[in-house]
């Protein structure tokens, strides 16, 4: 009799519901990516321990703090993976996260992968160079003629180095910290990122330069560009309505406090 029953709810699929039904909201990121994402050995506040195992570290930053008003929201507990960039969107498509938090750009190509929520923070894009560079004064694009510009792997950053007249494109590395060890060794003499990855950068390195572009002077890029996003399984269109109510509740005021408080709190080796 109990075969029977077994074998009627899983043809039902009532089975499979009550068993794997868990409270637990697991978020994907890089745990390298400060301000947005680090990781540090100590315990502080905000800071969660990553894969909830001890020794494994603990990550921090404004993703961390982005999901965790989104676990609040739903009510969920949420529990971090730490994974390498180019693994984030197969981990989300294997069921093994439900939803990345990690800087991650909205693209076209994709969206033909996973989904995305609105826009939980913009902003503007820069080059990095050493300070006692040429290249620290520049005022626009064409000042970079010829240089060694380098980005992130799997990033819209890399695309826009073309944009950089007669520039020498470098091969694009996979993380921030990769890219910031060319930079300083001298290999690179720009490398493309985000103000806020800048700020942080320069907290920890004295001798890098953010340079900043007027309007007109800098990359063209569309708004969606500039912006990061959420991103869950295309299947996941319950959890993505409820992460976009979850983001219209952070008002634009507490969402630029969040990123200088993770600016300013980064242990200096991020």
């Amino acid at each position: 009799m109990k075969k029977i029953l077994i074998s009627i709810l899983l043809a039902t699929g009532l089975f499979s519901a009550c068993t794997s039904k868990s409270n637990d909201l697991v978020v994907g990121m890089e745990c390298n990516y400060a301000p947005f994402n680090w990781t540090q050995v100590e315990k502080t506040d905000g800071a969660l321990l990553i894969n909830n195992e001890a020794g494994s570290g603990y990550c921090d930053g404004y993703d961390i703090q982005i999901a965790q008003a989104i676990a609040d929201d739903l009510g969920r507990s949420l529990i971090v993976r730490k994974i390498s960039w180019d693994g984030l969107i197969p981990a989300l498509q294997a069921g093994e996260i439900d939803m990345i938090v990690a800087g991650m750009t909205d693209t076209a190509e994709r969206r033909v992968s996973v989904s995305f929520s609105e826009p939980y923070y913009t902003s503007d894009l820069v080059l990095l160079v050493k300070s006692d560079s040429t290249f620290a004064s520049a005022t626009n694009l064409a000042d970079f003629t010829g240089a060694n510009v380098i980005a992130q792997l799997s990033t819209f950053h890399d695309a826009l180095i073309d944009q950089i007249p007669s520039v020498n494109h470098m091969q694009p590395l996979g993380s921030a910290a990769a890219l910031v060890n060319e930079l300083l060794n001298g290999t690179a003499d720009a490398m493309v990122t985000e103000l806020p990855v800048g700020l942080s950068v320069t907290k920890s390195n004295s001798n890098v330069s953010i340079v900043q572009f007027a309007k007109g002077s800098g990359f063209e890029t569309a708004f969606e560009d500039t912006t990061v996003s959420v991103a869950v399984a295309l299947s996941s269109t319950e959890l993505l309505a409820d992460i976009n109510t979850a983001l219209a509740a952070i008002t634009a005021e507490t969402r630029a406090q969040w990123m200088a408080d993770a600016i300013a709190r980064q242990p200096l080796s991020n």
